[in-house]
């Protein structure tokens, strides 16, 4: 396993997070960028790098040289998908709304 250095951010709206992850099988640039936030392309393509490194080593096959597969990403990025989920059920239930970072 090689050892890419790159610090994962934090995700900017878990709605978002959860719509790429059922929608999509696999994610690009733009998915990345609505996922994290605006970003360089530099850190995009190093978070490709963690998430194709995991892709590896789950034998999952890339179906678009771009892309990299979705489940796999958000494990390699720490993404608790069961997690998001769960508060976000709990935000709805309460009647209270997910605020992002924009505009702070």
């Amino acid at each position: 396993m090689s050892e890419i250095r790159v610090r994962i951010p934090q995700v900017q709206n878990a709605r978002v997070a959860l719509a790429i992850y059922y929608s999509k099988s696999e994610i690009g640039n733009a998915d990345i960028k609505m996922l994290f936030g605006n970003m360089g392309q530099e850190r995009i393509t190093k978070l490709k790098a963690v998430a194709r490194e995991r892709m590896r080593e789950e034998n999952c096959p890339t179906y678009n040289a771009r892309y990299v597969n979705t489940e796999c990403a958000f494990e390699a990025w720490g993404i608790d998908v069961k997690r998001l989920t769960k508060g976000l059920g709990i935000l709805e239930k309460l009647g209270l709304e997910v605020k992002t970072n924009e505009g702070l």
